[in-house]
């Protein structure tokens, strides 16, 4: 984060950290909805304590998936005549989520520029990416004030950077991944190039279409998924950059107009994929009190309000976002408010994707308090009266249990279309030099086994009289796996999809057995 303009005493970069410390610091301490039994439930999401609907709605989002994530699927399999492949042993492997699960390039990208992409440590870093994700976050800001190590592709007028982000999505093609790019359009002024600046606004949008348009037309087919405006609801429209005071709260006329034409341009490009629009402090504790430039107080209910009517008013307009992106920053949510949260801006009518989502330990580090936690369940915590009191390991441990009941809350909605990390693997292993050694934390595997074993669909099975297989398997990408009758002939393997949108049952296909 940049040095940011104030509003009262509260900036945006102290709002991301206070927001969830401030919130615990009125309680009597932090008590974790991963192992409470019971308490007093409030009906505001922006409530401190956890509720006896906490474990409820883990097991909820369990209970959810298979109906939300599987579909029954039924493949008919016929030999080169037309006939049906009887009694034959077949195996079904998924190779690929429907669901996409994923992380920013944040550390990749900074090894390219800093020519490091064929070291080892890079080469290991996108080994262990690769083989827990479907997705990556490819950055490609246009500016990112120049104190951060990050993409940056035109600082300086007239010189377009690519580089590093045509390695990111090269490789993300190259290897299955799914490129999100992030973002287009960021109105904060660390992302404004200062050379644009000294241009009237009829020519800062002339740059801004072009930036849009080369974008979209130059990645078409090879991004799916772009962050297409950022922190909206925060920051000022174009128009207003040189009045803009942090938290500021644009006109929903002002935003529907420039976020109107950032769509237009894209899918005029690129019609096929897909945009979101995202933001933060949708779910932050109320009980931080920020002002805006007309000195009105900002919350999280109120943005939640102001973010669906704004993807109303743009649909309206006939330029609808395809998704709507919630960074979940600050991110120490209780289940049930995580649930309310997702089911209100529901009310919108379009898909829902998590972005940019981290639990953070110095945020437990922080919170003080008398009486930091109790669990009945984990009695070697019993007795400790403040968060300094615990190890690394046991911050680890109550953080990594957070983050998979925060991953399956999510994947267990129905409005959820996708779940973005931001930082999770510079926080899942360590790099003990500037080469490939390194160590994965725990969070790694467990994150590995759940969306890998899980929440995956791997069958072994045999045709019936009709040549046919049925099965129920979670959506996304297989192959379907035959086995030879020839003796030391390998087996053939067909590709298929089970889609979560499209019936997948009477599958026919063709073999050369």
């Amino acid at each position: 984060m940049s040095k940011e303009i104030t509003s009262g005493s509260v900036s945006r970069r102290s709002f991301l950290l206070k927001s969830t410390m401030g919130a615990a610091a009125l309680t009597s301490g932090f008590i974790s909805p991963l192992f409470i039994k019971a308490s007093t439930v409030k009906s505001s999401v922006s409530r401190l304590l956890p509720g006896a609907g906490d474990n409820d709605t883990i097991h909820t989002a369990k209970r959810n998936i298979p109906k939300i994530r599987m579909r029954e699927a039924e493949i008919s399999l016929l030999d080169r005549n037309g006939q049906p492949l009887i009694n034959r042993e077949v195996k079904i492997e998924q190779l690929k989520h429907q669901f996409l699960f994923g992380d920013d390039n944040w550390s990749i990208a900074r090894m390219f520029r800093n020519g490091q992409i064929n070291h080892d440590k890079a080469k290991y870093w996108r080994k262990r990416f690769s083989d827990l994700f479907n997705a990556q976050l490819t950055t490609v800001y246009w500016t990112e004030r120049p104190g951060n190590d990050a993409t940056k592709t035109e600082d300086f007028q007239g010189d377009l950077q690519m580089d590093d982000f045509n390695d990111s999505v090269d490789w993300a093609n190259a290897n299955g991944l799914t490129a999100k790019g992030h973002p287009i359009c960021w109105t904060v002024p660390k992302a404004i190039p200062e050379w644009i600046k000294q241009y009237p606004m009829e020519t800062f949008m002339k740059f801004l279409e072009v930036r849009v348009r080369d974008l979209c037309a130059r990645y078409k087919g090879k991004v799916q998924l772009w962050d297409a405006v950022n922190e909206m609801l925060w920051e000022t429209a174009p128009r207003n950059l040189t009045i803009r005071k942090w938290p500021y709260t644009e006109t929903m006329e002002n935003m529907v107009e420039y976020i109107s034409l950032v769509l237009k341009w894209a899918r005029e490009e690129d019609p096929d994929a897909m945009y979101c629009i995202n933001d933060y402090g949708l779910g932050r504790s109320d009980k931080e009190k920020l002002i805006d430039q007309n000195g009105d107080v900002v919350t999280a209910a109120r943005q939640r309000k102001r973010f669906i009517e704004l993807a109303k008013r743009l649909g309206d307009a006939g330029y609808p976002p395809s998704l709507l992106g919630d960074q979940t920053r600050p991110a120490w949510l209780f289940p049930s408010d995580q649930v309310a949260i997702y089911d209100e801006l529901s009310e919108a009518g379009i898909p829902l994707s998590v972005t940019e989502f981290w639990a953070d330990n110095n945020e437990l580090r922080a919170i003080p308090g008398e009486k930091f936690m109790e669990y009945e369940e984990w009695s070697k915590m019993k007795g400790k009266s403040a968060g300094k009191e615990f190890s690394e390991d046991e911050f680890e441990q109550i953080r990594d249990e957070f983050i998979v009941n925060f991953l399956t809350c999510a994947f267990g909605h129905p409005s959820i279309h996708s779940f973005f990390f931001g930082g999770f693997f510079d926080n899942a292993k360590i790099f003990t030099r500037e080469n490939s050694s390194h160590t994965l934390k725990p969070i790694y595997n467990k994150l590995h086994d759940l969306t890998h074993k899980e929440w995956n669909t791997s069958l072994t099975l045999k045709t019936d009289s009709n040549g046919m297989v049925s099965f129920r398997g979670y959506c996304g990408d297989y192959s379907i796996r035959i086995k030879n009758d020839m003796e030391n002939a390998p087996g053939l393997g067909i590709k298929f999809r089970i889609d979560k949108d499209y019936d997948p049952n009477k599958r026919v296909f063709k073999t050369i057995l």
